[in-house]
């Protein structure tokens, strides 16, 4: 090797440069360390931002869920309210009475929610109560009970097909017709000079005869925990600012007025 380096002294440096270089090739210490807490500071911010957009999605996607539930809850109710004391005239018969009881309820007090008991007639294998069942016989009282099982958040209701249908037992009785509705607040409507017209609101009537409207309203809460922080305002039937549970869940009430259509007759 010695030798040949002699001999060609310029080759000799060529080889030292080229080995210089190769040594010199790669990273030092410190600007792989500046690399990784870059590439670190990325990583989080791209977390960070997926993290947030997961959240919102979150949110929205129960948001909507909610209104939904909402929705078809007072949908439900409210056709069965709008129904209340209908008179299923037969062909054969003249009946304009209403011979059952068109609308009844308890009032739960504070903090307790409340029930509905509306009832109808129906036509023969047409109209069929809350739980699904046909009326048999045309004429035969639909009675549906409105009601909460608090202890699980559930919607639920006892429909009766019958001539004279007993009064509903206490709460929960029936079947489930949606989950998570933490609340069931009612307010009737009644007509106390006889014109037609709602005067006031109340929570029991003295007279169901005068009730003309019914105000409903349910709280929905979220299927899902830890949407909102824990804390968060939320306005209850009363509407009242309440802070939201530990368990972070949504919660948002839904309320409409329904009129009972068959008392609703022209003025004298």
């Amino acid at each position: 090797m010695k030798k040949s380096c002699a001999a060609s002294s310029d080759a000799c440096r060529i080889r030292a440069k080229v080995s210089k270089i190769r040594y010199q090739i790669g990273f030092s210490l410190i600007e792989m360390m500046i690399a990784m807490t870059l590439g670190l500071l990325l990583l989080l911010v791209i977390s960070t931002v997926f993290v947030s957009s997961r959240q919102t999605f979150r949110e929205q996607e129960d948001n909507a869920r909610i209104q939904e539930s909402g929705r078809f809850a007072l949908e439900i109710m409210g056709r069965s309210i709008k129904q209340a004391g209908h008179v299923e005239v037969p062909f054969n018969d003249f009946k304009v009475a209403f011979e059952g009881t068109a609308i009844t309820g308890t009032d739960g007090g504070a903090g307790v929610t409340d029930t509905l008991t509306v009832q109808y007639e129906g036509v023969a294998n047409v109209d069929q109560d809350c739980e699904g069942e046909l009326v048999d016989v045309t004429g035969r009282l639909i009675q549906n009970h409105f009601n909460l099982d608090a202890a699980n958040a559930e919607l639920q209701c006892s429909g009766v097909i019958s001539d004279t249908p007993a009064a509903p037992g206490a709460p929960p009785t029936g079947s489930a017709l949606l989950e998570n509705v933490e609340d069931l607040q009612v307010l009737y409507g009644i007509d106390t000079d006889a014109n037609q017209s709602v005067d006031q609101y109340v929570v029991s009537p003295a007279d169901w005869n005068q009730v003309l409207a019914v105000r409903l309203c349910v709280l929905v809460r979220s299927d899902k925990t830890n949407i909102v922080p824990a804390g968060t305002n939320y306005l209850n039937c009363n509407n009242a600012s309440v802070a939201n549970a530990v368990d972070g869940r949504l919660r948002r009430a839904f309320s409409a007025t329904y009129n009972l259509r068959n008392r609703i007759h022209s003025l004298p």
